[in-house]
């Protein structure tokens, strides 16, 4: 039932006044599950969750291809650059960073009008499905994804409640594809949702209880700390308080010094390559940095 009921959820437009119906439904059962405290029912909600956080991420992945194909298309079609032709460029890493840091202003306020008259015109029609031609299809998966943004990041926390993280950190691991459109994204509030849930991630990551494999926590670094250097950080309100980007910042650290020197120095290195050229002064990984520098002296001498 709690399966069939998470799936609805993708579905449900959130101008639906179902769709709060639906979720609190599907928070209520998992309580009620995890509070009978019965191995059955317990493991019922963990297979469940690792299923739906696969499926609503794999979800959010295809919308936001569909929104780059749709705005490169748009861009190419007014004669502007498109990020997947700044991309064939040398220094491309370089270029699109800093067309991303001048546009971050331009892109939010694009994002902000897009998704006010986007509403505006599914609360008429009632259902994302039934939009007329007159919206632009762009603006319609820009609220999709923005809806499974939001989603994923409920069901990360849910995932933390239940004690699902450890398959939600492999899958994670696994996603260089989100993890890629989500730093071109032009929707800032869609990539704020994904900081959050790399954030909860990455903090249960050092879990006493988890354990989790060198490679699942080499690729965890090396496809999310970029998101984390250029991501917005929020016009009207910090994605991440002060307090919880130095527990991210902790984590990563100790992720760190849990790998080998191979893996710091590659890891590193490209956090210093973002970092250097990235408008946030976070993460701030020096001390990391400095450590690996000292470790490989002493093997040198």
């Amino acid at each position: 039932m709690i399966v069939q009921i998470l799936a609805l959820l993708n579905e449900i437009p959130a101008t639906s006044r179902k769709y709060q119906f639906t979720m609190a439904m599907a928070d209520r059962i998992m309580e009620e599950n995890a509070r009978f405290g019965h191995m059955e029912l317990l493991q019922i909600n963990r297979m469940t969750l690792a299923s739906a956080f696969a499926h609503t991420s794999n979800l959010l992945c295809e919308t936001l291809k569909r929104t780059v194909t749709d705005y490169d298309h748009h861009d190419n079609n007014n004669g502007t650059w498109s990020t997947s032709l700044i991309r064939m460029l040398p220094m491309c890493s370089y270029l699109s960073s800093y067309m991303k840091g001048l546009g971050v202003c331009v892109n939010a306020i694009r994002s902000m009008v897009a998704k006010v008259g986007t509403c505006h015109e599914l609360q008429k029609k009632g259902q994302l499905g039934g939009i007329g031609r007159e919206t632009d299809q762009g603006e319609v998966e820009e609220v999709m994804a923005e809806k499974l943004a939001q989603e994923l990041l409920w069901i990360t926390t849910k995932v933390k409640d239940y004690g699902t993280v450890d398959d939600a950190l492999v899958q994670w691991s696994f996603a260089s594809d989100l993890a890629s459109l989500s730093l071109t994204t032009i929707n800032v509030r869609v990539q704020g949702f994904i900081v959050k849930i790399s954030a909860i991630l990455f903090r249960d990551l050092i879990g006493e209880d988890l354990k989790i494999s060198r490679q699942v926590k080499f690729r965890l670094l090396l496809f999310w700390l970029p998101l984390f250097c250029h991501a917005s950080n929020g016009l009207t309100y910090p994605v991440l308080t002060r307090f919880e980007k130095m527990e991210v910042e902790s984590a990563i650290d100790e992720i760190l010094s849990s790998l080998p020197a191979s893996d710091q120095e590659v890891i590193l290195t490209n956090w210093l390559q973002d970092f250097a050229i990235a408008a946030s002064d976070w993460p701030n990984l020096q001390f990391s940095y400095d450590r690996w520098c000292q470790t490989s002296r002493k093997v040198v001498s």
